[in-house]
């Protein structure tokens, strides 16, 4: 039996409104005692904060979680002058970071999909100052230039010209996407070859199908392009905090490879497989992600 929230739980209390770099308005959300261990929890491509399934509900009791939609996704606001590029998303988490943590307090960073890459990123960017250790959950820290194409080694301009024809194709896929969502049986294909087992449960598939299906457009083509922009692992040495990875074995995202190469990139990596699990960790087995984020929280502050 899954252990899959149920759609009408409960999503923290809806707290006030970030401000990032750029003005884009990031709704948090927040469960657990102020004065305790922080958690920050970063969702990922085409998701939100309910993505998480029972794992905020899981930690509050001794955590401190707060959760946020990334922009333009769910709740939050649209981009600004930022856009949606991986530094925008950066920006973001430590705006949020510096709203949620009052001063000299670090917290627990917590990845899943893309926000893994998302917290790479804010790693290289500003430093590690507010993060105590990063769980990625069901991450591997997001994928590499263009799909296919080793594009690093291509000059600047062919590289920028890929990408531009890239975030076409994509919005116009979104686009479409969104007129075709009545037809269920292949979205729901789609969604269960990309992110679940074969024996995942239809209601979580149609879950996420709706959740990716009702972002924005414009959100999903130029963060998706984002999360396809650069290499995870070029960005790891710079988590110089305890990093947890968990990884379903039978993930379709984050292939053995990938997950090798990150490991040998996190300057303190810690590897967790879960047999038998896919892609979308804290939806299908929050008790389980809870659990660890519950003991890397106890390892950092040690």
């Amino acid at each position: 039996m899954s252990d899959l929230a149920s759609p009408d739980t409960p999503v923290g209390t809806l707290s006030n409104d970030v401000r990032s770099f750029d003005g884009t308005r990031l709704a948090l959300r927040t469960w657990g005692p102020p004065d305790a261990p922080v958690v920050v929890l970063v969702h990922g491509l085409g998701l939100s904060t309910g993505s998480w399934g029972d794992v905020p509900e899981s930690l509050a009791d001794r955590h401190r979680v707060v959760g946020y939609d990334l922009r333009g996704h769910a709740d939050s606001g649209d981009a600004r002058s930022g856009g949606y590029d991986l530094e925008a998303h950066a920006r973001d988490l430590a705006a949020v970071l510096g709203a949620c943590l009052p001063a000299g307090r670090r917290a627990v960073v917590a990845g899943h999909s893309l926000g893994g890459g998302i917290i790479l990123a804010a790693a290289a960017l500003a430093g590690t100052g507010r993060i105590a250790g990063v769980v990625f959950a069901g991450s591997g820290g997001s994928g590499v230039t263009a799909p296919g194409l080793p594009a690093r080694g291509l000059p600047r301009p062919v590289q920028d010209a890929l990408q531009e024809g890239w975030f076409r194709v994509l919005r116009t896929t979104a686009l479409i996407g969104r007129r075709l969502r009545p037809v269920q049986a292949v979205s729901d294909r789609l969604v269960r070859r990309a992110a679940f087992t074969d024996d995942a449960p239809e209601d979580a598939v149609a879950r996420v199908r709706d959740s990716f299906l009702t972002t924005r457009p414009l959100a999903l083509a130029g963060t998706t392009l984002a999360s396809v922009s650069h290499d995870g692992t070029e960005l790891a040495p710079h988590l110089d905090v305890p990093t947890l990875v968990l990884h379903g074995e039978d993930d379709p995202e984050v292939p053995p490879d990938d997950l090798r190469e990150l490991m040998a990139a996190l300057p303190d990596g810690e590897v967790v497989q879960l047999p038998g699990a896919g892609h979308m960790l804290p939806l299908l087995h929050p008790d389980v992600v809870a659990e660890h984020i519950a003991r890397w929280v106890t390892r950092t502050r040690g």
